[in-house]
């Protein structure tokens, strides 16, 4: 397990995170999503009064523009990876901490948020410019029924001292009933909250999480509502007063466009923090946020599991839904067994998720990372008329993509960017690359220029430096 606080750290040591210092003259949020929007690094904003707040720690830098680093990139260092990992090892490491991993003895240590208890108004959370309260992002609700501890993403506001307005996935509202306790747990690890959105986007937000094989990686403490993370950076014990609440906001978490949520009101009977206390926040509602992507890597997650698990066989190379494309198109690289197996795939897929209304099928060796090549094989290897097959315009309409609203019917959309299964390897021509393009005489002569041309340029550098 990887406490939060160290996750920042290791991100700052791996010069991924800038400290800014307040008074901040401009929202938070707004900050937060300039810098997303720019591709920068994470943000730490240090604050002389209330806790200190990080954001876009759980997101990356955007596919679409050359980068060095990877948008997946910092979940896998949270989630105890190399940050070099690749996205097939993110993907199975999400999937080992839901209930498909068997059921591991829950371990209990220490004490969650050991600190003094506050009240929640002093920890100020950050209030954007169209937010009428204070705005709580990724935080994890902890019900504890006789089945065992629940968990599910939670955001909300701060409505007062003693009062938080809050949504929650509807499949936990049959266990929370007035009076009920709840904690809200914030600035849990990395796996805690990855865990949390698994279980929301795969709809079983009522499975207990000792069931779950987040247990086996993260230790766990008691409270009043249930179980939470030992290292836990702010820890809200509270009591449901009203199932029905004002929500006054019409901006939803990532999560949220894949089950149905609700509101609850509920009363802050206690609040305890770290010394230090710092949470993570994500500017909701803008592009690339932190929520944005981790549903986007958690549905990925979940749909490579069980689309390698559908046939007895694993054809799928990997699975991804960019935050770039807002979670509304779905790509994946396969193996493409046979003819029509693309068709197939594409209606699993479907079937599986109601978040996007376009499927593209890509071949297994394009790499993830190189977005610009998985774009690319779309016009070099897909042609309109034949490869680009629409639905019966009757499909469900999905519910991530702008362009439809009103929740009528519309069709869906599979592209088909892999090479014919049917086709004998001298139809397809080879990708055109230094090594096969040219022969080994002429690349030894260009390499020799180009190692004493980049020495050349080192030389003038440092010359210049000097003078």
């Amino acid at each position: 397990m990887i406490p939060f606080t160290q996750y920042v750290r290791g991100l700052a040591g791996d010069d991924d995170l800038v400290r800014l210092d307040g008074p901040f003259e401009v929202p938070v949020d707004v900050l937060a999503a300039e810098a997303l929007r720019a591709s920068g690094p994470a943000l730490r904003f240090q604050r002389s009064t209330g806790m200190d707040l990080v954001s876009g720690v759980f997101s990356g830098p955007d596919q679409t523009q050359q980068r060095e680093a990877r948008p997946w990139s910092r979940l896998s260092l949270g989630l105890g990876l190399d940050p070099e990992a690749t996205l097939v090892e993110l993907l199975e490491t999400i999937s080992t901490l839901g209930p498909a991993s068997g059921n591991p003895e829950p371990t209990y240590t220490g004490q969650a948020a050991s600190g003094t208890d506050i009240d929640a108004q002093d920890l100020q959370f950050p209030q954007g410019e169209t937010d009428t309260w204070p705005a709580v992002t990724l935080g994890v609700a902890s019900v504890s029924t006789a089945d065992g501890t629940h968990w599910a993403p939670v955001h909300g506001s701060v409505v007062g001292g003693d009062t938080l307005r809050v949504r929650v996935p509807d499949a936990l509202s049959p266990l929370i009933a007035d009076g009920t306790t709840t904690t809200i747990a914030l600035g849990v690890p990395p796996a805690a909250i990855t865990t949390a959105y698994l279980l929301a986007v795969t709809e079983q937000t009522a499975t207990p999480i000792q069931s779950c094989g987040v247990t086996g990686t993260v230790s766990l403490v008691p409270t009043n509502g249930g179980l939470v993370p030992s290292a836990t950076e702010v820890v809200m014990e509270t009591t449901v007063v009203d199932r029905q609440p004002d929500f006054r906001s019409d901006r939803r978490e990532g999560w949220e466009y894949v089950v149905e949520s609700g509101p609850l009101s509920l009363s802050v009977e206690r609040v305890r923090t770290t010394e230090n206390p710092v949470i993570p926040i994500s500017p909701v509602g803008r592009p690339l946020a932190d929520d944005t992507r981790l549903t986007g890597l958690a549905t990925a997650a979940a749909l490579y599991h069980r689309v390698n698990n559908y046939w007895g066989i694993s054809p799928v190379e990997w699975i991804m839904l960019p935050a770039e494309a807002e979670l509304g198109i779905c790509f994946v690289a396969s193996d493409v067994l046979y003819g029509g197996f693309e068709w197939q795939l594409a209606n699993i897929l479907f079937s599986f998720s109601s978040l996007f209304d376009t499927v593209v099928i890509v071949d297994e060796d394009v790499p993830p990372q190189d977005f610009g090549r998985v774009l690319a094989d779309i016009w070099l290897k897909s042609h309109p008329a034949r490869d680009w097959t629409f639905s019966e315009p009757d499909a469900p309409a999905a519910t991530r993509p702008h362009y439809r609203r009103d929740n009528a019917t519309g069709s869906r959309l599979y592209v088909n960017a892999a090479w014919d299964p049917r086709w004998k390897e001298t139809y397809i021509a080879p990708r055109v690359t230094f090594e096969n393009s040219f022969p080994n005489d002429v690349r030894d002569v260009a390499r020799v220029l180009w190692d004493e041309l980049a020495t050349a340029s080192g030389e003038t550098i440092e010359n210049e430096s000097s003078d």
